[in-house]
């Protein structure tokens, strides 16, 4: 069994490689050609969590298996990928990326929701988050969308700025002053209660809800359910036990559309200018096998398809 390092990773994976494949991954499983389990998820330590996602794109030689940690006060996230082959089960590679493979599906998965979504054009971002997931959504965003404004708020105001700073945006020091006007919301934190109301934002903003993807984690107000008028997820049943719809009445969860039916064009989103939109991205196993074909195709020397 051979071991990738991150760096060998690193050099065939950008963020216009990951946006396809997860764009790709997302249409084969609407169209039923993923093979898909429900994530499983262990609480470990008082703040720590193991999760592990699996999934096989049909058609693929590979199934992949990821197993990621977070929330560890000593390493607060890490994560590696296990590469299978179908055609006899045998495990031929580990991906050890340490978490970054994940960041950048998650941060593909962000901008393509956020792509699809928001009103066209440039657009004001606010991202509320100031941790590694941060950096990775705006880059992954830019790729996609000239940002004209980007504002960076944090629990911390030092940790906003020197973010800030380096994506050439400005610290905010409230939500409130960093979503006013703005055209797109990012939440990308940790956070176990909501700190992004519905009064804050003006109308036609898009919020792409990332952190929570943990039973308790919560970033949005229930406020959200009443005025959302565009509401997707990743996976339905997965974010109405870890993500924010586990936190909105059943009659809204039951209305709202999954992310995959989105991008591949069977189910249409935002049709007026003014509309709020909401994407809630809990992660699922799809994103994790569509971002480690590429790396495979590359680094193993046989092609990925069979």
């Amino acid at each position: 069994m051979e071991l990738i390092e991150l760096e060998r990773i690193r050099d065939v994976v950008d963020h216009d490689v990951a946006f396809e494949a997860v764009r790709d991954g997302l249409v084969r499983l609407s169209t039923g050609t993923v093979v898909a389990p429900q994530e499983i998820l262990m609480n470990v330590a008082p703040s720590g969590v193991v999760h592990m996602k699996a999934a096989h794109v049909v058609g693929s030689r590979w199934a992949v298996c990821k197993i990621a940690g977070a929330g560890f006060a000593e390493e607060p996230r890490s994560g590696c990928s296990l590469l299978l082959d179908v055609g006899n089960g045998r495990a031929v590679a580990v991906l050890a990326d340490d978490g970054w493979l994940t960041h950048m599906r998650t941060a593909a998965a962000g901008a393509l929701a956020t792509d699809l979504l928001a009103n066209p054009g440039d657009v004001t971002v606010a991202v509320l988050g100031t941790g590694r997931l941060a950096g990775f959504q705006i880059d992954a965003l830019r790729a996609r969308r000239r940002i004209a404004d980007l504002r960076v708020w944090g629990r911390r105001l030092e940790r906003a700025e020197s973010v800030a700073t380096a994506q050439g945006g400005r610290a905010c020091a409230t939500v409130a002053e960093a979503v006013g006007g703005a055209d797109v919301v990012i939440t990308c934190t940790s956070a176990y209660s909501p700190f992004l109301s519905i009064a804050q934002l003006s109308p036609g903003t898009h919020v792409t809800a990332l952190g929570s993807d943990n039973v308790g984690k919560r970033e949005l107000d229930i406020g959200f359910g009443d005025a959302v008028d565009v509401l997707v997820a990743d996976d339905v049943a997965n974010c109405s036990q870890s993500g924010e719809l586990r936190f909105l009445p059943r009659a809204i969860r039951e209305r709202s559309i999954r992310f995959a039916d989105l991008v591949a064009g069977r189910v249409g989103g935002r049709t007026s200018r003014h509309q709020l939109t909401v994407a809630d991205l809990c992660g699922i196993g799809t994103y994790d096998a569509a971002i480690a074909g590429p790396v495979a195709t590359a680094l193993l020397g046989e092609p990925e398809g069979a």
